[in-house]
């Protein structure tokens, strides 16, 4: 049976939503806040300002407010004879052409490169690196081997290309226009750098649509469905000048993502529990520092042996996994427990089986192997913020920490607060001023007749819902 894949484009006033599916169900999946705040691929004329020794960094200014984070290996590529310290490369004040690799992601500020990459239909152009690199999804040797003779062919002297899977039976014709325009674009580039204020934009990335478009393409979509007119007119005109007008575009007005049965799958997205076909379940915990995944095989019992049973429901996990892991945008350090198995054959079959499912992930993934523990380590590139950051906001309640204070914990530091003012001062009457968690238990409590009959002082509970859950301040007279 053919599979249909449909690119559904949701674009509104706050939130554009891009997503993959194939025959209904989610492959790749999207967001971005319409906010002009995503500089992934931006290119700034940034202005050094603090160099650090220690850490072998600097911190750029770029113009966003917030300084972005240079690595020293982001910046030493370029020299022939590779210095000892990024201080004798870069001094405070000093311009640099920088372009966003990472956005920021939590705490962290956003990283920069001085290794420029510019992406085209078909070739990546890197002027400040000479190399040549082919996708590791063109798996076909013979056609691996006529791109490569193709572009040293094409390949400017001193520049790099790597060769996007788009390629893939591109003309050597092709090939050159493209990357002809990506020189002209450079060119472009440098020209601005030269003539821009200190700091400022110089090359913005490709508008949301032609930006995941360059790349979902090359999963040989059947159709796209858009509810924007511009960007509407935006792919149609892409299409045309890549030559993909084979592809049905189509403008549709609505709720695509609910129309198309993507929003309940994106809604899943957000849950920690992830339950297999077999009735099994992974949960998926993730932290500033890394993520840790466990699987479990829940309702599922097997048909035969207990490590029989094992063994599928782990593979079963390790093609969720990488979905998942995908579909979610994880990044950074990630620890899997995978049901523990006996039969070592069973284990080198599950690990080559998830590296087998992770190649189909654009983001470059690293599996390290087994703990000494048995737990699988591996490692996801972080590019962008994880896609639960981009529909979730934290609790004002918790504050993202996931639990709160309890009614106990609550009533006893009311208690002791109270009884504290007490026993220092002569007071006439109390008032506490707290959220309505506080004035709930105080009531359920009857704190104020508690303490009119045992100490023969006033209480007044105050809502203030300025104040954070479980918290509140004692005033008296």
């Amino acid at each position: 049976m053919k599979i249909l894949k449909r690119l559904i484009l949701d674009i509104d006033e706050n939130l554009s939503q891009i997503a993959l599916l194939e025959n209904g169900k989610l492959k790749e999946y999207h967001p971005e806040k319409r906010d002009g705040k995503n500089i992934l691929g931006n290119i700034y004329k940034g202005k050094i300002q603090n160099v650090l020794k220690g850490m072998q960094a600097a911190f750029v200014d770029i113009g966003i407010g917030k300084n972005a984070f240079l690595f020293s290996d982001d910046v030493l590529f370029q020299q022939e004879n590779l210095p000892k310290s990024i201080t004798q490369v870069l001094k405070p004040g000093q311009p640099i052409m920088v372009q966003v690799s990472k956005e920021a992601v939590g705490m962290k500020n956003p990283r920069v490169t001085a290794n420029i990459s510019l992406p085209g239909k078909y070739v990546v152009l890197m002027p400040n690196v000479d190399y040549v690199g082919i996708s590791h999804r063109i798996e076909e040797e013979g056609e691996r081997k006529r791109l490569q003779e193709i572009v040293k062919e094409l390949k400017p002297d001193g520049m790099g290309i790597i060769v996007r899977t788009a390629a893939l039976e591109a003309t050597e014709q092709q090939m050159r226009e493209d990357l002809d325009e990506l020189i002209r674009l450079y060119e472009k580039i440098q020209k601005d750098f030269q003539n821009a204020p200190l700091p400022s934009l110089i090359y913005k990335e490709e508008d949301f649509a032609i930006k995941y478009l360059r790349d979902l393409l090359s999963d040989e979509v059947d159709e796209i469905v858009v509810n924007d007119k511009e960007e509407y007119e935006n792919i149609k005109r892409y299409l045309k000048n890549v030559g993909k007008e084979n592809i049905s575009v189509t403008y549709e007005e609505g709720d695509l993502m609910g129309i198309y049965g993507a929003d309940f799958q994106v809604e899943k997205l957000l849950e920690k529990k992830v339950w297999l076909k077999s009735g099994g379940f992974v949960i998926i915990d993730q932290t500033e520092a890394l993520t840790v995944i466990d699987v479990n095989t829940g309702k599922y019992v097997g048909k035969s042996s207990l490590e029989e049973t094992i063994y599928k429901t782990n593979l079963e996990a390790a093609e969720e996994i990488a979905l998942q892991l995908k579909l979610r945008d994880i990044g950074g350090i990630i620890i899997i427990d995978f049901i523990d198995m006996k039969n070592e054959n069973f284990r080198k079959d599950l690990l080559e089986f998830f590296k087998k499912e992770l190649q189909k992930d654009r983001t470059k993934c690293s599996v390290l192997g087994y703990t000494q523990l048995g737990l699988v380590e591996m490692t996801r590139k972080r590019v962008r913020s994880q896609v639960g950051s981009y529909l979730k906001e934290k609790c004002p309640i918790c504050e993202g920490e996931g639990m709160v204070y309890s009614t106990e914990y609550i009533y006893k530091r009311l208690r002791n607060n109270i009884e504290r003012v007490l026993r220092h001062i002569k007071v006439r009457k109390i008032y506490i001023k707290g959220n309505d968690k506080v004035v709930k238990i105080a009531a359920e409590k009857e704190i104020v007749k508690f303490y009119k009959e045992k100490f023969n002082v006033d209480l007044e509970v105050v809502v203030d819902n300025n104040k954070k859950y479980g918290h509140f301040e004692i005033e008296f007279e």
